[in-house]
């Protein structure tokens, strides 16, 4: 079996030179290094993190399979190393300090916005706390974080459309998505 593959590559490289050679070795080297963790995936994982703009997405091979995300929010840019395989954070960096008056520091009194209602009648809010990571004429991203500062749901609010996606960060599933 053996001498037959070995045939099989070098008339791969009689018949189509050095170069299918070099194609055929990579496809097999790709397939065999294929991450098991989609770039999706570590992004969602991301996320639940931090709320900001991607700006780059790295599969590297050195050293194991990892994705680098780079992710530029109003006060930090962020730098995330995930695993491939498990989706496992295994480093992440922030460039600048938190700004001391951020506003996603503290929480809000939501009650006053147009989807707090929903948000009411689709979460169990007893034990979590409303943090807004942005709001300006378009859009509203509020966190809810419980009692240890972990972020539990994201909701994104579209004021124009008057639509609220509601996300269960834990398992990354919506909880709602719909206008209000």
């Amino acid at each position: 079996m053996k001498n037959s593959w070995m045939r099989v590559i070098a008339g791969t490289v009689i018949v189509g030179g050095i170069g299918g050679a070099s194609v055929v070795g990579a496809s097999a080297l790709n397939t065999a290094k294929a991450p098991k963790v989609s770039a999706e995936k570590a992004l969602q994982e991301v996320f639940a993190k931090v709320e900001g703009t991607v700006q780059e997405v790295e599969l590297s091979f050195e050293e194991g399979r990892y994705y680098e995300v780079e992710v530029e929010s109003s006060t930090h840019e962020y730098e995330f190393t995930i695993d491939a395989a498990s989706g496992e954070f295994l480093e992440q960096a922030s460039d600048q300090e938190t700004a001391p008056d951020s506003g996603f520091s503290r929480p809000v009194d939501a009650a006053n916005y147009a989807e707090f209602a929903m948000i009411e009648k689709n979460v169990n809010t007893d034990s979590l706390t409303y943090h807004l990571a942005t709001d300006n004429p378009g859009n509203r991203i509020l966190f809810l974080l419980n009692e240890n500062g972990q972020k539990q749901f994201k909701t994104i609010y579209l004021k124009h459309s008057r639509e609220l996606e509601i996300i269960d960060l834990h398992n990354g599933k919506r909880v709602y998505q719909g206008k209000i």
